[in-house]
């Protein structure tokens, strides 16, 4: 069975060709278009990944171990590859997104059984979580199990931080958010003055996250939500959730009392 008929079948498994609008089936044929067409094999041939050309981006998704063995080393490290160029390629991202697909569907399926709006709520939310997870890939830090990685990365982020944010105050810009995020001192008289940006330096030593430090400098310079996520090119609800993230782990890192 081809790759092509994976997908399709993944969304025949679902219901979801009943319906043209959902987005795995659009996913689908959207690949069925660009999967033999000249102008992305060429792109991608022009990487220079390991091994011989491809003549269909199939392949590509084989050498990156779709329907491969789990410990398939090599395959692993393709996908590797892929994701690393993925940061700044959205073709790159695109196959990766491919690739991990038929997870993220299973995920929906379980996930649309105990949230309102079911599999299509679901998908709302881990699809577009999974490219944000995809682009933003620490590939420096974590060059192994690379596909387990970005499935369990992008079910975490959609349904179970995405929830633990819901209950985080927002906050807008400096002074509010220190005074939210730093505890009055018991007494003020040999209390030194606390600046966000040392917050971040204590944080960044402690082993925050670069995405949450550069959020939070956005933050400080008074960047709303709408900005950040035209800066990513992310939902403004993602963008929210990922202040109150950074807002949280800047918590955590400096041990401050809201």
């Amino acid at each position: 069975m081809t790759q092509n008929q994976d997908s399709q079948q993944l969304v025949w498994s679902t219901g979801l060709t009943q319906r043209s609008n959902s987005p795995v089936s659009k996913l689908v044929k959207e690949w069925q278009l660009i999967s033999a067409r000249r102008k992305e094999v060429d792109v991608v041939n022009s990487w220079q990944l390991p091994g011989s050309k491809v003549t269909n981006l199939d392949q590509v998704l084989v050498r990156a171990g779709f329907n491969t063995a789990r410990d398939d080393s090599k395959g692993d490290n393709y996908l590797w590859q892929l994701v690393k160029r993925a940061s700044e390629d959205e073709l790159a991202a695109r196959i990766v997104l491919q690739r991990i697909l038929p997870p993220l569907v299973a995920i929906a399926r379980r996930r649309g059984q105990i949230i309102d709006g079911g599999i299509d709520a679901a998908l709302g939310e881990v699809l577009p979580t999974a490219w944000t997870v995809i682009r933003q890939y620490p590939w420096h830090r974590r060059p192994n199990k690379v596909a387990s990685n970005l499935v369990l990365d992008s079910e975490y982020f959609a349904f179970v931080q995405a929830n633990r944010a819901k209950k985080v105050k927002m906050f807008a810009v400096e002074p509010s958010l220190l005074g939210e995020l730093v505890a009055e001192p018991e007494t003020s008289e040999f209390a030194p003055q606390v600046s966000l940006e040392s917050l971040i330096n204590i944080a960044i030593s402690r082993g925050i996250a670069s995405r949450h430090v550069a959020v939070l400098r956005a933050v400080a310079n008074g960047d709303t939500a709408a900005v950040i996520a035209k800066h990513y090119g992310i939902a403004e609800r993602t963008a929210r959730a990922w202040r109150a993230m950074a807002i949280s782990e800047l918590r955590e890192r400096t041990q401050c009392v809201a």
